[in-house]
């Protein structure tokens, strides 16, 4: 009599005694070499569910395949992403200080791939990118500075409790993502601001999170320094975003018209910012579209309860002439075009002030490029006057 068994893509027909044939490899084991065999993959199950401890950068791929990453005051090589491509359901857990070796180069620093991932600091981690080291005040606008994290993420995702400081460039990218949520962050490049920072080393570019191409995202309780958006929106649909303490920002963003050629790369759909504070920040509630881009869509945005304080621009801005430029460089006068025209969009319960200098709203509509806006309970305060050429219902500009 004969059993069949199937161990991984090979076939066995195994006799009453100690041989055998295994068909598709035309190999001859005895016995006691497929117990061995079946010993390896026991044991190569009980690594994969085990809690793997990393404390060296080369040990970092050999680790992939646990359910949970420790990495315990891990020194990540200049030049190098730390690439988390991790298995369904695994966990990550940052523990001590993680840091990055200098060099110019366009990162990212870290990449993080999975489908039900969890991804956290334990208490008292900090992940350090070493920003005062690149900081000129010039951003993406002069030597190479890399990216921080680069996340693709799907099937409940979290990412949670982490703590980043100094960051050279942007921070979160999320990209080509779905169901997924960032809460309890702490990203801190307050030495980067400006009369903090050597006059010429300032951070310039931190984007805290951007979003590229995700739906059903959620960015929550978190608090940020930073001299760029807070949050940027590029394009998605379904996004959340909450209970933000935002410092020294560019605001709470969408910016849209980054492709030449895409309409679903170009489009926004029902997204709101609620329960946040931008302080200090250039701008406070920040809407966009390049006048360089391509056809696109933004509808269905809602900002409720908002605090603004001291804004130094402009306390609300919304935009269909934006033309990225250089900081400090002087704005340049282009018509405002409709190729991304704005549709229902919401503020309610929107207050604070701006800077004597500064202007508290400004909307700069294109010709058929606004439709549909309802605000109510908006009260910014400043000693300039708010300039207009388009109209929202429930308020007087």
């Amino acid at each position: 009599m004969f059993i069949r068994i199937i161990l991984s893509d090979y076939s066995f027909n195994l006799p009453p005694n100690d041989n055998f044939v295994l068909y598709e490899k035309n190999l001859f084991l005895s016995m006691s070499q497929i117990l061995y065999l079946y010993f390896l993959l026991f044991l190569s199950q009980q690594i994969a569910g085990e809690s793997c401890i990393v404390s060296k950068f080369e040990e970092v791929n050999a680790s992939l395949t646990c359910q949970q990453i420790i990495l315990d005051n891990l020194s990540v090589p200049a030049g190098v992403t730390l690439k988390l491509n991790l298995t369904n359901g695994a966990e990550v857990v940052f523990r001590g200080n993680t840091s990055f070796g200098y060099e110019q180069w366009d990162g990212p620093l870290v990449t993080i791939n999975g489908t039900n991932i969890t991804v956290r600091g334990e208490s008292g981690s900090v992940i350090d990118g070493l920003g005062q080291y690149y900081w000129d005040g010039q951003g993406g606008w002069s030597n190479s500075k890399p990216q921080f994290f680069t996340i693709e993420a799907f099937g409940g995702s979290i990412f949670r409790d982490i703590y980043v400081i100094n960051t050279p460039k942007d921070v979160v990218q999320i990209t080509n993502s779905d169901n997924v949520i960032f809460t309890d962050w702490f990203i801190d490049d307050f030495d980067g601001d400006l009369g903090v920072a050597e006059p010429g080393k300032e951070g310039h570019n931190t984007d805290a999170f951007d979003v590229w191409n995700s739906t059903n995202v959620i960015i929550t309780n978190s608090v940020i320094y930073n001299q760029d958006d807070c949050v940027a929106l590029r394009c998605g649909a379904n996004i959340s975003v909450s209970n933000l303490y935002c410092h020294g920002s560019h605001g709470l963003s969408i910016s849209v018209g980054f492709s030449n050629d895409s309409i679903a790369l170009n489009t926004i759909l029902n997204v709101s910012f609620t329960n946040s504070i931008v302080e200090a920040g250039r701008n406070g509630i920040h809407i966009k579209t390049h006048v360089d881009g391509g056809n696109g869509n933004i509808t269905g945005v809602t900002y409720k309860n908002i605090t603004l304080r001291d804004i130094t621009y402009n306390g609300i801005l919304i935009q269909e002439d934006y033309t990225n430029q250089p900081p400090n460089s002087s704005s340049l006068s282009v018509e405002p075009r409709n190729n991304v025209p704005i549709r229902d969009l919401i503020l309610e319960d929107i207050r604070g002030n701006v800077d004597i200098d500064a202007i508290p709203i400004e909307i700069v509509c294109a010709e058929n490029g606004c439709f549909n806006w309802t605000w109510s309970t908006v009260n910014v305060t400043g000693i300039k006057n708010n300039t207009c050429n388009f109209q929202p219902e429930g308020f007087y500009c």
